[in-house]
């Protein structure tokens, strides 16, 4: 104890001889008081973890020792006081790492600026703001350059090369020369795609639009023109589809917005003498054919999608072709091609057939399949079914598994992402089906109660076990759903009633009905966009 050495006269007067003894009693509770005062050292050198065990042994010794109890009392203290210190820390070095992700570098900056240079990690995020501000002035420099040789195209690239269209629109905020840049960017580039519209080169006019967009910011220019070629193509669809009255209406529209495309008041004039054309066709004979037994002319426009559906190589316009199709003629067209499954107790699925889908932002201009409620500057993706397999391309980068990629040939369990929130994951529960399963982990639809796409190919298996599409307990045995000469069947052991009434095997599953498979119950309804 004279020493200092009060861990090994901790040793010794564990003896009980030592403590049996008068002075041994006497020697224990002055040893206890030098553990106390020692601990008062540590806590004051902010060594907590050492004034802990001083106090343990104090109290160990001497047990409620008034000292000792006040040193406990000022160590529970100081350890809620650090892990208070310890949270907000935690809290600044996470806001910065976010600030610095989507672009915030003055954000960023000013808190690390109250950060002590002991601290490692505030030293290490101050060296990446650094960096990133650097290569946001080297990215602006290059995009200058790109522009002074009339490559809009590559200045844009480059701003996009190192983060997406929102943390640049988000850095122009607190950059002036990147704002002065955008703003430039985004005159050159709606002047060009006015030009293309004017001169009829509409494929030209998209693609500048596409690659713009990511960092219009809202740019009333660009969105106005965005617009105009939005209803370039639905009237192109509505020709394709025979609508021209429809496509008339849209070109006029158009017009409104780029009165100096004098494409547009021929191709308008056009679709007005093909509409006029197929009203003096339906007065006439062709048209008394058509509605005989047909409900008013549904056949005739029946007839005009399926043939605007094989000039359509839009994806999304046959699957809406089709549907209208289906519901029209539900007993004599082949079942729908996007439906809704709604199991009670279980959730709602949409369930797409076609081999290619497309998945983006709802108000993206190109119109998906299935719309998401994101940012309308997010890229669109498209997945595609061939020979088994399934592809996820997209002409802008996103991520698949963490990993930035513009095309990916899809493994069960793929996780991918279009931006921090809004992600998806990839499943093929049954290696003996290609039918997949898309949940959305983070993104979202219109619809709130579909949280999963079934990307159908041959059949959908429902059942107790986890290699199901749609996995349910309270099935006994594994249940089918496929489609056979244009029907939705399905293939169980349990009796299948639609409305109390017991369905035939080779009767298809109709729409909009109570359908009882063995205990669950559900309904088809048709997907609504």
């Amino acid at each position: 104890m004279a020493d200092g050495r009060l861990d090994e006269a901790f040793e010794i007067v564990q003896s009980p001889a030592i403590r049996q003894h008068r002075r041994g009693q006497k020697l224990t509770g002055k040893l206890a008081r030098a553990f106390v005062k020692r601990g008062q050292e540590n806590l004051s050198a902010a060594r907590i973890q050492q004034a802990l065990t001083d106090c343990n042994k104090a109290e160990k010794l001497a047990g409620n020792l008034p000292q000792a109890a006040a040193l406990r009392t000022a160590i529970c203290k100081a350890i809620e006081e650090k892990r208070y210190r310890d949270q907000q820390d935690a809290l600044k070095i996470a806001q910065v790492q976010n600030d610095i992700e989507n672009g915030r570098l003055s954000a960023a900056e000013k808190i690390l600026a109250d950060e002590s240079d002991g601290n490692a990690k505030a030293g290490t995020l101050k060296q990446k703001a650094a960096l990133a501000r650097l290569e946001i002035d080297q990215a602006i420099e290059k995009a200058q350059q790109a522009l002074q040789r009339d490559d809009i195209e590559a200045a844009i690239d480059i701003l996009l090369a190192r983060s997406g269209g929102p943390v640049v629109n988000t850095m122009s905020n607190h950059n002036s020369k990147l704002s002065e840049l955008l703003s430039r960017i985004r005159g050159i580039a709606a002047n060009r795609i006015r030009e293309n519209l004017n001169h009829g080169r509409l494929d030209l006019a998209q693609a500048l639009h596409q690659r713009v967009a990511p960092i219009a910011d809202g740019c009333s220019g660009i969105s106005e023109l965005g617009l105009a070629l939005a209803h370039c193509r639905r009237a192109a669809e509505s020709v394709a589809q025979g609508r021209p009255r429809e496509a008339s209406r849209l070109l006029r529209q158009v017009k409104a917005i780029c009165p100096s495309a004098k494409w547009l008041d021929p191709a308008t004039q056009q679709t007005e003498q093909a509409a006029a054309f197929l009203d003096e066709l339906s007065a006439g004979p062709l048209g008394l054919n058509t509605l005989e037994g047909s409900g008013g002319d549904k056949r005739a426009d029946i007839g005009a999608t399926e043939n605007g559906r094989l000039a359509d190589s839009d994806s999304a316009g046959r699957n809406r072709l089709r549907r209208r199709a289906t519901s029209n003629h539900q007993d004599e067209s082949t079942f729908a091609s996007e439906f809704v499954l709604q199991i009670d107790g279980i959730g709602s699925f949409l369930v797409l057939r076609e081999p290619r889908v497309t998945v983006g932002p709802v108000s993206s201009s190109a119109r998906p399949t299935v719309g998401l409620i994101a940012d309308p500057y997010l890229p669109t993706l498209v997945f595609e079914r061939s020979d088994g397999d399934y592809f996820v391309r997209c002409s802008n980068t996103f991520q698949v598994n963490n990993k930035p990629t513009t095309e990916k040939l899809l493994n069960n369990g793929d996780r991918i992402a279009l931006s921090p929130r809004c992600g998806m994951k990839f499943n093929l529960p049954n290696p003996a089906s290609t039918t997949a399963v898309v949940t959305l982990s983070s993104a979202r639809i219109n619809r709130a109660d579909v949280r999963q796409i079934i990307l159908m190919e041959r059949d959908i298996l429902l059942g107790p076990s986890l290699s199901a599409h749609i996995p349910i307990e309270s099935l006994s045995k594994q249940a089918a759903l496929f489609i056979q000469n244009g029907r939705l069947l399905c293939r169980t052991e349990d009796a299948v009633t639609v409305d109390g009434r017991v369905l035939n095997s080779q009767t298809g599953l109709p729409m909009n009905k109570q359908i009882k498979i063995g205990p669950i119950s559900m309904v088809l309804t048709e997907w609504k966009e």
